[in-house]
Formats: C-alpha cells, sequence, structure tokens
C-alpha cells in the first residue's frame, strides 16, 4: 500500500505525511466490513492556507476493497472514497486508487481541531452496499 497527499489535487503541494502506522482492525464494525489491512492512522501537516486535504491510497485490487472507509465524529461508518463524499475509486498502473479528502477539524479529523495537522484513522475495507447504498466508482456495475 502507498498513501499521497494531493497526488489528484496538484494544488496541494506543500502536504506532508508525519505518520501512517497500520493497526489492528477496531472489534466493533458494522455487520458484512472487512479490514484486510486493519485500520490505518495517518497524521498529515497541511500546505500554509490549506484547510482540508485531498489523499490517495493505493492498494492491491486482490484485496477487494471498495472504498476507503472512515467513522465521523458520530461514531458512523462512511465511505470517503465515494462520490457524495468527494471522493473516487479508479484503478491506475495495476493497483487500485482509493481518493478521498479530509478537512482539518471536521467529521474525520479524530483531533477535532482545526490546527494545520490532519490526524485521521480509516481504512481500505470492503463493505456490501444495501439497494439503498451507493454503486462503486470502480468498473464492475451494481452491488445486490
Amino acid at each position: 500500500m502507498t498513501l499521497v497527499a494531493g497526488s489528484q489535487d496538484p494544488d496541494s503541494s506543500g502536504a506532508r505525511i508525519t505518520r501512517l502506522e497500520q493497526e489492528d482492525a477496531p472489534a466493533e464494525l458494522p455487520q458484512g466490513m472487512e479490514m484486510p489491512l486493519g485500520l490505518l492512522s495517518l497524521e498529515a501537516t497541511l500546505a500554509t492556507g490549506r484547510s482540508s486535504q485531498t489523499f490517495s491510497l493505493y492498494v492491491d485490487p486482490a484485496l477487494g476493497v471498495n472504498g476507503y472507509w472512515a467513522r465521523d465524529s458520530a461514531g458512523h461508518w462512511v465511505n470517503l472514497s465515494s462520490a457524495p463524499y468527494g471522493g473516487k475509486v479508479a484503478h491506475e498502473g495495476g493497483r487500485l486508487r482509493l481518493d478521498f479528502e479530509i478537512a482539518d477539524g471536521g467529521p474525520f479529523d479524530a483531533d477535532g481541531l482545526a490546527n494545520g495537522v490532519i490526524t485521521a484513522p480509516g481504512a481500505a475495507a470492503r463493505m456490501p452496499l444495501s439497494l439503498m447504498g451507493q454503486t462503486p466508482d470502480a468498473a464492475g456495475g451494481l452491488w445486490f
């Protein structure tokens, strides 16, 4: 796996990933959610004047993940790589690219402070989507 800040947003240059740790998946997950890589905790310092940062996580498509999932401040797991959250899933160079954005001090910044540093646990995960869910952005059609 590879994590890159601003790969799809050239104007965000100057951001720096200062920490990326792989941890065990939390014991309490939504029914059907699988985290083949466990939980990823990242920390990034934003470029001056920025209030959010885009990230791209590159993973092996054989993992079968369908997004980058994070818990919001209310404890709900959401797919940040989905269109409603401004993200996307794409294939690039034989790997799966999970694009997502996190706002400094926003609901997915674990410290909750707009302080120029994003601290964000999340996971490349697979979650079966219901008929009410979103369709995947990657090729493969609808999930039933």
